[in-house]
């Protein structure tokens, strides 16, 4: 169960926030959810059609058809009573219009306005589209901009579930007209400068929200969307959810890496580099690797220290980064962690930490880890079986400075003691968790008991 709600899961300052929401698959439901759970004076509008049925959903209705002076006047008036107002243009028909740009620019200026929210694009109640020349309609003062998309753009045909689908087919440079959308043509869609990232005002966030997720099914094709969208830098992360349900936000994903501590010179081995040693039709370090790279970690960090090159050769092969650690032979564990978060990209919120000599944990058990994390139940996560604590573990940025700052004389569990009270306990269904490789008869045990598991 997800510890987020929609005014917590966008990371929102607390005031002087202009959040615009583009693309299809419930953009409207969006902006209501959200308006109504923000703190504050908060005005919600559209720069594009909203229709007309809808506005009934807003607690204060305000027309901006006469002069600014009365607009905003009347918003004012609005504010004071309900602390949230819908401003639109006149209805015509079935909608009504949207206001200019200029507007809602004008409205985040006021010292009595907090947030404003903006429906800046159409999509005819489409999951998914691509913009024309003329869309979306951004206000310049946009500080944050949600491109949305319902998981059910993998549903149907992609004539139907697009709009403009000539337009996203051009963007997408294949014919796919006629075929279903693939998790990876969603996600380029959404991350296309001249799609979901289109008319974004430098400076501005960018916070894609999947929507319409339900189903365990829809939640693993999201999660492979999502992925794929923090490969894009101007992403920050990606919300997973349901506006119409009891549940609107099911997960946010944020960029995490896995640090592997490939270090040591595992002195109760005897002459062995542990990491080297054979795993299968590999070695150890190469199995974990393996393992590592079935999860959803979006990148993967080596540190060498003891045999670095030939540790950087079997991690390079993997497709993995490495990073030496000059200071291995001094508190390996914790310089080698140390030397990992100096050198991480500001966009990294968290890293998973893995001992290279634990080829016996499976993705499933680091998975659990990192759902924790995406569900919000705090950025310090651990594993534990039948009450014994164990690794890998998860550490969030906010955590990373006192990391630093530990003497290399210490070890990161230090951090998850003096943080107990924060420590995420995630209870996983073996005790691979708590095994390594730590001495000669540790290796032959654990090796025989994998290649017997493997080979039966």
């Amino acid at each position: 169960m997800s510890a987020y709600t929609l005014s917590t899961a966008f990371n929102l300052q607390p005031h002087s926030e202009m959040i615009a929401f583009v693309g299809g698959g419930g953009k409207t439901s969006l902006l209501f959810g959200l308006g109504a759970t923000l703190p504050g004076r908060r005005i919600l509008t559209t720069t594009t059609r909203i229709f007309a049925a809808q506005m009934s959903r807003a607690a204060e209705l305000v027309f901006a058809t006469e002069g600014t002076e009365a607009i905003e006047a009347k918003i004012g008036a609005a504010l004071d009573r309900q602390g949230v107002c819908l401003v639109v243009g006149a209805v015509e028909g079935e909608k009504a219009k949207g206001v200019p740009p200029e507007l809602p620019d004008s409205w985040l200026a006021r010292p009595d306005v907090d947030f404003v929210l903006v429906e800046a694009d159409g999509s005819r109640m489409r999951p998914i589209k691509a913009p024309a020349a003329h869309e979306p309609v951004i206000p310049p003062q946009t500080t944050l901009v949600v491109p949305v998309v319902g998981i059910d753009a993998l549903d149907g045909r992609f004539a139907q579930v697009t709009h403009r689908a000539e337009l996203a087919a051009e963007l997408l440079q294949n014919s796919v007209i006629g075929e279903q959308l693939s998790v990876e043509n969603v996600a380029r869609l959404i991350a296309h400068p001249q799609g979901g990232l289109k008319g974004v005002p430098d400076g501005a966030r960018v916070v894609p929200f999947i929507n319409k997720v339900e189903t365990a099914v829809q939640l693993h094709a999201a999660r492979q969307i999502a992925h794929q969208l923090l490969n894009t830098p101007r992403i920050e992360r990606v919300i997973i959810g349901a506006t119409k349900t009891a549940e609107p936000v099911r997960e946010v994903h944020q960029r995490v890496t896995t640090v592997i501590l490939a270090a040591g010179e595992g002195k109760r081995m005897g002459q062995q580099t542990k990491q080297l040693l054979p795993w299968g039709s590999t070695t150890v370090l190469g199995h974990t690797l393996a393992n590592v790279q079935q999860t959803a970690v979006h990148n993967h960090l080596v540190i060498t220290g003891h045999d670095a090159e030939k540790v950087r050769k079997i991690a390079l092969a993997a497709g993995a980064e490495t990073l030496h650690n000059p200071d291995f032979a001094t508190g390996e564990m914790i310089s080698s962690l140390q030397t990992a978060v100096r050198n991480l990209d500001e966009s990294v919120t968290a890293v998973l930490v893995m001992l290279a000599d634990q080829p016996m944990v499976q993705p499933q058990t680091m998975d659990l880890l990192l759902e924790a994390y995406w569900q919000g139940h705090g950025d310090l996560i651990a594993p534990v079986f039948e009450g014994r604590r164990g690794n890998p573990v998860l550490i969030g940025r906010r955590y990373f400075a006192e990391l630093l700052a530990l003497p290399a004389t210490d070890a990161p569990r230090t951090l998850l003691r003096r943080h107990a009270d924060k420590l995420h306990l995630v209870a996983v269904p073996t005790d691979d968790i708590l095994r390594d490789l730590d001495s000669p008869q540790q290796y032959a045990q654990e090796r025989t008991k994998w290649d017997t598991a493997h080979h039966q």
